[in-house]
């Protein structure tokens, strides 16, 4: 029996264009299920991958030499059961591991300068490598698709995110966490793949409508009346913060959503700037920031609630918070109008 499931594990390969591990990363990044790794870097890592055989006997058959010498990154996923039954699932957990990987754009990248990086590239084709990790037999997938910009992970970005919280959020996709309740994680791992679409997508209504469904899915429960809700919530998170009231945020986060509404029920998006996109960016970033560096505090959705109503309290009865942590942290990316021109 064990043989036959031995039988039946396969790697999943496939490149990643326009992404570079630098080797202040250590050419490798693992994001859930998925790792992503530097070409240079496999023969040395073929065992912990899974590869079952030395790299030179990939790269002296006659197609995969051609394969292994597409993209500087590639990803790794390691499955069990039919190739051909779970190729979509391996493209859609890959994916959704790249997507995650894009949010480290938020914050770090301005929106003019962010990349859009992947399984795919401009006009060529999709490829992936299913290897079985036991047999050394394999095939080579393609199709047609298309996507552009080199984005590098090295020493500023690793430095950025030091400081904020993405290696957090890697660690609570990544580990076991019983503290956290299941579904409030899947919510936030779905958060943290629309950041990642909305920063690879250069529409303006779809990246902004992504970052207001960030907001609803981390923020609000079913039956809330999200107009009201949604200035709250985002407000104990962020209200401590000068900008609040000086720029008038919960005004501003009232209009982003009738904006939102007008788009979703109307089609209309006429109103829709792309000022709202960076607004909103800042805000998405902020509330990931602080929720995903107090997970602790923050186990579910109800205690987001929670946490809302006793700073709610707090400031009808205007005394000093005791609640809000002194550890909330608030990042501004600013812009100007030369931006706006280029986005």
């Amino acid at each position: 029996m064990k043989g036959s499931e031995e039988k039946n594990s396969w790697i999943y390969i496939t490149p990643i264009y326009n992404l570079e591990i630098m080797v202040e990363l250590g050419r490798e990044i693992r994001i859930g299920r998925v790792t992503f790794i530097d070409i240079a870097k496999i023969p040395y890592a073929r065992k912990r991958l899974g590869l079952p055989c030395v790299f030179s006997a990939i790269n002296n058959k006659k197609y995969e030499n051609i394969f292994f010498k597409e993209s500087k990154t590639y990803a790794f996923l390691t499955f069990r059961g039919e190739p051909d039954e779970m190729k979509e699932e391996c493209r859609v957990i890959i994916d959704e591991a790249v997507n995650i990987l894009s949010l480290s754009q938020l914050g770090y990248c301005s929106r003019q300068n962010n990349s859009q990086f992947g399984i795919i590239k401009q006009r060529d084709f999709t490829n992936n490598y299913i290897l079985n990790k036991t047999d050394f037999v394999g095939s080579i997938r393609m199709s047609l698709e298309s996507k552009v910009l080199l984005f590098f992970l090295n020493k500023e970005w690793r430095n950025f995110h030091d400081n904020f919280f993405f290696f957090n959020l890697i660690a609570i996709i990544s580990k076991s966490n019983n503290k956290i309740q299941v579904k409030w994680k899947d919510t936030i791992v779905r958060a943290a793949v629309m950041m990642g679409k909305s920063m690879q997508s250069r529409d303006l209504e779809t990246c902004f409508i992504w970052n207001m469904i960030i907001v609803e899915i981390l923020l609000t429960e079913q039956g809330d009346k999200y107009n009201d809700r949604l200035p709250e919530r985002v407000e104990a998170f962020i209200g401590w913060v000068g900008y609040w009231e000086e720029e008038g945020f919960k005004k501003r986060i009232r209009e982003l959503y009738k904006k939102r509404c007008e788009f979703i029920h109307d089609g209309n998006s006429k109103n829709i700037k792309v000022e709202d996109l960076l607004f909103m960016d800042n805000l998405v970033f902020n509330l990931m920031l602080n929720i995903v560096n107090h997970i602790s505090l923050f186990p579910t959705k109800k205690s987001i609630v929670e946490f809302s109503e006793k700073i709610k309290a707090e400031k009808l009865l205007g005394i000093k918070s005791k609640i809000l942590p002194k550890t909330f942290k608030f990042m501004n990316r600013e812009y100007d109008e030369d931006d706006y021109a280029k986005i």
